[in-house]
């Protein structure tokens, strides 16, 4: 995937000291310039949850590459941007918060969902390793089949825990062979970059 090699380079610091955003909320970042036209940066800080210094710095390497430019108005992707954000966006999805009831106990959860990724998935404990690399607190892996939800090689989730699958379902659009990954974290920052990593690594693009 070339788009990820593009923002790989993008979140890498050229010389000096390391950058205070990850290659993941680089990826984020597109993610909510192009879902969010004229977004501003102290919004894209908020959702980023990283300070207005490092949105600052994150903007400059992507308007030096060619990615955003910005006006009084706000950040928009460029041509250039478009293919990359379709590429990520034809795979993965942005995270988004979910509704997990009494599941776990961290305090911020998202959904990410995979799309016909379910053949890459054996058990979710590379998601899980990915997730908790990335600054989450836990991750779990379901696939999506035939309407149901499954844990791979371990239980069928809508037949053993109805509630819990109804309200993924409820709350997510799903095809046949989805993967999803729900993650728990501290902060929605740290959930997101969880499920970023955790999806990369379904998709098998994650050094």
């Amino acid at each position: 995937m070339k788009a990820t090699e593009a923002i790989r380079r993008l979140a890498a610091s050229p010389t000096g000291p390391q950058t205070s955003f990850s290659y993941f909320d680089v990826v984020r970042s597109v993610f909510l310039i192009a879902s969010n036209p004229g977004v501003g940066r102290k919004r894209l800080a908020e959702s980023l949850g990283l300070g207005e210094g490092a949105v600052r710095t994150l903007l400059s390497r992507l308007k030096a590459a060619g990615m955003v430019r910005s006006d009084r108005s706000g950040c928009y992707l460029t041509e250039k941007a478009r293919p990359i954000y379709e590429e990520l966006a034809s795979s993965i999805s942005l995270p988004r918060p979910i509704d997990v009831g009494g599941t776990w106990p961290f305090p911020s959860n998202v959904a990410i969902v995979v799309k016909n990724a379910a053949g890459n998935v054996r058990r979710g404990i590379e998601q899980r390793d990915s997730a908790i690399r990335a600054g989450a607190g836990g991750a779990m892996t379901l696939v999506h089949r035939g309407g149901r939800l499954l844990m791979p090689e371990a239980c069928d989730v809508t037949s053993e825990y109805p509630d819990f699958a109804r309200r993924v379902l409820e709350q997510l659009e799903l095809g046949e062979n989805d993967v999803v990954i729900i993650v728990g974290a501290n902060s929605r920052a740290e959930a997101e970059n969880g499920a970023i990593a955790a999806a990369l690594a379904t998709l098998r693009l994650l050094n």
